[in-house]
């Protein structure tokens, strides 16, 4: 079973909240490096009323940008557009996402690009605990075309473990799947049937409790631990998985039922690399099966010097999450790093004693370049930091427009910012795979 989204501009939004490469089909990027350009255009939904709070995406091998339709549904996108072709998708609540293209020139506005947007059907429903019918807060709950289109959306549950789809639902048959819940196994509600403009209900998750396991990664001979070693367990239709922390432990809390499991261990950090797996792991809905632990023979990493720095913003003095920085030595080698919350990084692997030239770069600022930067194998260059200059509006062209449509009868989202963070917090899990592939050991 895979779970397919609507790929387009949407799928441009959000990832470079990520780097995080996402699993699956839907990658969604918030923004991406681009001369600043203008759009302009109009939405226009079924019934010809302005649709207020719609997300306008702009996407193109230039850049990319987003804007919020106002209280007369217009919106403008006029930054991070580069001159080139672009597609333009709007999404709103209770409508199917809609698309267009536009070509973009910088320093000029792109006007009348409009969108019109059918209605879309609503699927609502409740998560529950199958043992106590507790209800479930904070599941992911997704909803996928099973006739064949590429239709389907996700709603996270409340409170009262009630939940509601009423984006991206065109007439037709969907599976319902919650995945990977915390202490849960992951469920689903096959067959349902949606009509476009109208709310399916009743469409209830009772969810088994999941067993546990959980163990140490180390390394072999050195018993050190293995940090950010992925550790899966596979046991028929049965999946879990979990990434070891610092110290090497691992805990797999979600997705097995009764079985006998099959679990695999895969390291890949700083150019050192290994796999192990352990057969005939038992396990117990609801209960914890511990001391699964697992030696790794890895192979040791190519000596690399190491270069660490910050990345802030030079108008606030901010630092910058989500950067990426690339150290290029030519001959002697090459690395890379992303920032973290303080706007840190470190480049810690492929980069042989020489000379490099190490640029920053971050949605919405000016790529900076430090040059002569002297890398030495098992040493640190420290304190290489970057103050970004954010890309000035005179650098971007326009798009503008206008969404129409009937107020949505189920708001799923109160506001622009609440369907961002629920889309982040989703992405981890966008597309769920029972095909697994085994890898051989090393």
């Amino acid at each position: 079973m895979e779970l397919v989204f609507k790929r387009g501009i949407l799928s441009e939004i959000l990832i470079s909240l990520l780097v995080l490469s996402l699993i699956g089909n839907w990658s969604l990027v918030l923004v991406s490096q681009a001369s600043n350009v203008r759009f302009s255009g109009v939405v226009y939904a079924a019934s010809g009323i302005p649709v207020v709070n719609a997300i306008v995406s702009a996407s193109g091998a230039n850049g990319s940008g987003y804007a919020v339709t106002d209280s007369s549904g217009a919106y403008l996108i006029n930054s991070g557009l580069g001159s080139g072709n672009y597609t333009v998708e709007a999404i709103a609540t209770g409508y199917m996402i809609s698309n267009a293209t536009a070509q973009v020139t910088v320093g000029h506005t792109t006007s009348g690009t409009n969108l019109y947007l059918n209605l879309s059907g609503a699927i609502t429903g409740k998560v529950t605990d199958a043992v106590s019918s507790a209800p479930l807060q904070g599941v992911d709950v997704y909803a996928s075309s099973s006739s064949g289109g590429s239709f389907g959306w996700f709603a996270v549950t409340d409170s009262n473990g009630d939940y509601t789809i009423a984006t991206n639902l065109a007439t037709g048959t969907y599976n319902v799947t919650v995945l990977f819940p915390t202490g849960y196994v992951t469920g689903t509600v096959s067959g349902v049937s949606v009509t476009a403009g109208a709310t399916t209900s009743g469409v209830n998750l009772a969810l088994a409790r999941s067993g546990t396991i959980s163990g140490r990664i180390t390394a072999y001979p050195s018993g050190a631990p293995l940090a950010n070693a992925s550790v899966e367990a596979t046991y028929g239709s049965y999946f879990g998985s979990a990434t070891s922390n610092a110290t090497g432990y691992y805990n797999i809390v979600s997705g097995l039922g009764n079985g006998t499991y099959t679990v695999f261990a895969d390291y890949s950090e700083h150019g050192s690399f290994g796999f192990n797996e352990t057969t005939g792991v038992s396990v117990t809905a609801g209960q914890e099966t511990s001391n699964v632990n697992m030696e790794i023979t890895v192979t040791p990493p190519t000596p690399s010097g190491i270069i660490t720095g910050k990345v802030t913003d030079m108008s606030n003095g901010n630092p910058i999450e989500g950067a990426f920085v690339d150290a290029d030595g030519g001959l002697a080698g090459f690395g890379s790093a992303v920032t973290d919350a303080s706007g840190n990084y470190v480049i810690s692997d492929g980069m042989g004693t020489g000379t490099y030239n190490v640029t920053a770069s971050a949605t919405g600022y000016n790529s900076t370049t430090i040059t002569g930067v002297s890398v030495t194998v098992n040493q640190t260059t420290s304190n290489v930091n970057f103050q970004l200059t954010p890309i000035p509006p005179a650098q971007s062209g326009s798009i503008s427009g206008t969404v129409t449509g009937s107020p949505n009868a189920v708001p799923e989202f109160a506001t622009p910012a609440l369907l961002f963070l629920t889309m982040a917090a989703a992405t981890v899990a966008l597309v769920f795979v029972k095909k697994r592939t085994v890898k051989e050991t090393q």
